[in-house]
């Protein structure tokens, strides 16, 4: 429950109400000054602390190091997650060589697998923290695996027949005449 009233807590933000917390002004008796014990802090020796006492020195910590520890099996799906995504589009690049070639069979069977492995990528992205970043890429070729699965599969079936010479149609050497 929130009150409205209070100075705090009047608005909403975008995810949650801001919590009302309850608290009184502190009066000129009521200041507790810091005892001189408390205020010199005690230094206990610290080696990594010692090393940047010197600012020529080489850091303590090396800045590429920091950050989170990421668990084997995450980075393995950001892998499979990459490795997914890039068959995918090759997959599709493969679709399009064998429409090229007018293998109709082939490019419907690539076509299907460059689908597949495009919502094989989407999935492995969808599923750790560290995989997610490419989640773009992967919708993106899994959008474009589809997009030409689609156009390939429903070509029509006469783009990829070979026709003798003598079973083509006589070709229109001559115009009609236009009638005025």
């Amino acid at each position: 429950m929130v009150d409205d009233e209070s100075p705090i807590t009047g608005h909403t933000t975008a995810l949650r109400r801001i919590k009302y917390v309850p608290s009184h002004e502190v009066r000129e008796g009521e200041i507790q000054a810091i005892p001189a014990d408390l205020e010199q802090q005690v230094h206990l020796p610290n080696p990594a602390m010692e090393e940047l006492i010197d600012p020529e020195s080489v850091p303590a910590v090396d800045p590429t190091e920091i950050g989170l520890r990421r668990p084997r099996r995450h980075r393995i799906r950001y892998r499979l997650a990459q490795l997914a995504t890039s068959g995918a589009l090759a997959a599709t690049a493969a679709t399009v060589v064998a429409v090229a070639m007018a293998d109709r069979k082939l490019a419907n069977v690539v076509a299907i697998i460059a689908l597949v492995v495009g919502f094989v990528a989407v999935y492995l992205a969808l599923r750790s923290r560290m995989a997610s970043r490419i989640l773009g890429y992967a919708i993106a070729a899994c959008t474009l695996s589809a997009l030409t699965a689609a156009i390939v599969l429903t070509l029509p079936r006469h783009w990829f027949e070979d026709r003798h010479p003598e079973e083509l149609p006589p070709a229109a050497d001559v115009r009609p005449k236009a009638a005025n």
